[in-house]
């Protein structure tokens, strides 16, 4: 799912290309794993490039505009005139450099508008979900509980403080706060997300009948990714709904197929390690790197994830 920050562009960069550890792993007999073997099909075609975050400003007019607007210190910035701009236009130099990758570059930005705009929470959460991507857990933790202290019931928030319980493995944090997400996110996609976690979290937690919020649910993708948890889809019926992501009458945003394959690689392959099989669960999450989709949280999780495995 795409970062979901959407108030300020919509999405954040999520990790850098990484590989697993040394040490070979044994292929696969091929169509043992359809996911997979789709991933190795469709990366014969793809471009290699770091893919930079849609809808993220341009670099250089951001810095441009940074520059132009003569921006005072970050120890002066709240206190001044127009401090609410100079916080907006550091934002944006945030986001043109996460959609490139640059997360330490995008975490000094954010900081610079959270001088200048101290009580947003919305700066925070996107703070932590950029020091979440560049890997530093314990400073997206600090970030997320600052911007939780303003807006406890924020649903972006607590999306992303589940997500450092899922990687620290605090699974009874993790459960309630994608409880909490699933049944309160008003949208209903974005809740779907919610709802993958939750049951994700119990899975993990050896809880042996995971349950999900009982909700109307959304439609179009990824229900197909809820219906494989439930057992009502298999591996191999999913790669059907993740090809018509290129289908011309896909008019659902950010589905395309290289997005929903992101998507359904790091779900399943965490289902794989909740049944008990951890390397299984690795090669899904290195295919998904291999895809690049950077702005989108599967991706930062999948990396946290292979660095767990290493």
């Amino acid at each position: 799912m795409k970062s979901a920050l959407t108030a300020l562009v919509g999405c954040l960069a999520a990790g850098l290309l990484a590989l697993p550890a040394s040490g070979a792993t044994v292929e696969p007999t091929p169509g043992e794993h359809p996911l997979l073997d789709l991933a190795r099909e469709l990366q014969k075609t793809r471009d290699p490039d770091l893919r930079v975050t849609p809808g993220a400003p341009q670099l250089r007019q951001a810095e441009h505009a940074l520059a132009q607007a003569k921006v005072p210190a970050d120890a002066d910035c709240a206190g001044g005139i127009g401090a609410s701009r100079f916080a907006d236009l550091h934002i944006d130099l945030a986001l043109a450099r996460a959609g490139q990758g640059d997360f330490a570059g995008a975490a000094s930005a954010y900081r610079s508008a959270h001088a200048c705009r101290p009580r947003d929470p919305l700066i925070l959460s996107s703070l932590s979900g950029t020091l979440f991507d560049a890997r530093d857990y314990a400073g997206a933790r600090q970030a997320i509980d600052a911007a939780l202290s303003i807006d406890p019931r924020a649903v972006n928030a607590n999306r992303l403080a589940g997500q450092i319980d899922f990687i620290e493995e605090r699974w009874a944090s993790a459960i309630a706060r994608f409880r909490y997400v699933a049944s309160s996110d008003q949208d209903r996609g974005q809740a779907s997300y919610g709802q993958l976690m939750y049951w994700l979290s119990q899975a993990r937690a050896g809880i042996a009948k995971p349950e999900l919020v009982e909700r109307m649910p959304g439609e179009g993708w990824p229900q197909p990714l809820l219906l494989y948890m439930q057992g009502q889809y298999t591996e191999a019926e999913l790669t059907a709904p993740v090809r018509q992501g290129d289908d011309e009458d896909n008019t659902q945003a950010n589905t395309s197929t290289d997005e929903r394959l992101c998507e359904a690689l790091y779900y399943v392959g965490e289902a794989y390690w909740a049944r008990g099989q951890p390397e299984v669960a690795r090669d899904y999450f290195a295919a998904l790197v291999n895809i690049k989709v950077i702005y989108f949280l599967e991706h930062g999780l999948a990396l946290a994830e292979i660095a767990k495995l290493r």
